[in-house]
């Protein structure tokens, strides 16, 4: 049995968040997500009951040659981080906490709802569906394991 303190969920925020919904409208069929999602922390060798966590989701797009005028180039449509913070009982280093599986499909949920109100407002479809957040939490697990 592990003596590692197990965290509980204690709150979620949005971090920030960069949308183009004009690009996302035009060049919203042919995107590239890219997720991140790591410890926040200033000291590595600090033990602490409150720990946070930053899931980031970008989207970028290639913008083709003929709508630039010169060579294809990226553009990038979404940039999203929602921070989760997590308590434990007893004090543990920062960055060491084992993750639950609900931290990140928690986070990309509310990014999802964010992102697609947002999307909603502009009057466009909402590009954060329920098949594609499956899609990135198993690709996000299945990286994860070829890792570790």
């Amino acid at each position: 049995m592990s003596d590692a303190p197990v965290p509980t969920v204690v709150g979620d925020r949005l971090y920030s968040i960069s949308l183009r919904p004009q690009e996302l409208a035009l060049y919203g069929e042919h995107v590239n997500l890219n997720l991140r999602y790591s410890p926040i922390f200033d000291d590595a060798d600090e033990a602490a009951t409150r720990h946070f966590k930053l899931l980031v989701l970008e989207m970028e797009a290639e913008v083709p040659a003929e709508a630039t005028g010169s060579t294809p180039r990226r553009l990038q449509l979404l940039k999203c981080g929602w921070e989760i913070e997590l308590a434990t009982t007893v004090p543990a280093t920062v960055g060491s906490l084992g993750e639950l599986r609900a931290e990140v499909p928690l986070l990309l949920g509310r990014i999802a709802d964010t992102v697609n109100e947002l999307a909603r407002r502009a009057r466009l479809e909402a590009p954060l569906t329920t098949t594609v957040i499956d899609d990135l939490v198993a690709e996000y697990r299945q990286a994860g394991a070829a890792r570790g």
